[in-house]
């Protein structure tokens, strides 16, 4: 009974991790580059002193399939089609993101939304806010006037489950994770939308919450029953 009631237990607690989910990709659906989250459930096993004991491990998982092209026509909208990230220089080194609606300083220093640097490949010149038409290519090589600036550093990675989210559609990866070639193609007057779809994840949401009421009927029984068994006579 304990075993059943500690099972009752973890799936509640991932129905609402999995509630909690839904939540952050439904607030995201608009969100340039996001990529939806889910939870899983994992069995694993412990030999201990007393034996083998069995437990349900949770995780959450991104989802980092490819999301919609939407043009806009803005000149520094960019979108990647394909596998890879842009590069960004955070406040404690690189980080990557999927979303391409960047702009252009005072300085002519293409940065993100939050004002994080666009890493280059190389880098020939600054960019003229005031100057000829600005073209980027389906490598990420950008030019202004027919001279060439730079080529925006795309990267990609192994085992992207590694990667560690630190904002809606940016993240940082742990030293030693190995890269792999990006094979994605920049869109330039064009923007990667979200790939969570309002409509699955309402769907989702409702699943969801009947199960967590299945699941909080099941514990119930389970308590009514251990206190009839436990109960004294009399």
């Amino acid at each position: 009974m304990g075993n059943g009631l500690y099972r009752a237990a973890v799936a509640m607690v991932n129905q609402e991790r999995r509630l909690d989910s839904i939540a952050v990709n439904l607030a995201n659906l608009s969100t340039t580059g996001y990529k939806r989250s889910s939870t899983a459930t994992t069995e694993f096993s412990v030999e201990t002193e007393k034996g083998k004991k069995r437990g349900l491990a949770l995780s959450t998982q991104t989802d980092f399939s490819q999301g919609n092209l939407v043009r806009t026509g803005g000149t520094f909208d960019l979108a990647l089609f394909g596998d890879g990230f842009f590069t960004l220089e955070g406040p404690e080194g690189e980080v990557y993101t999927r979303a391409g609606d960047f702009k252009v300083t005072e300085e002519g220093v293409l940065v993100s939304q939050d004002d994080y640097p666009v890493a280059w490949e190389n880098r020939g010149g600054a960019i003229d806010p005031t100057g000829d038409v600005v073209t980027v290519d389906g490598d990420g090589v950008m030019r202004q006037g027919g001279q060439e600036l730079g080529r925006l550093k795309i990267v990609d990675f192994k085992d992207r489950s590694k990667l560690v989210q630190t904002g809606s559609s940016i993240w940082s990866a742990p030293k030693g994770l190995e890269e792999a070639t990006a094979t994605a193609t920049v869109h330039q007057y064009s923007l990667e939308s979200s790939n969570a779809a309002g409509m699955d994840e309402v769907i989702d949401m409702i699943a969801v919450q009947r199960q967590f009421q299945s699941v909080g009927t099941l514990i119930q029984t389970i308590q009514e029953s251990y206190q009839r068994l436990t109960r004294s006579p009399g």
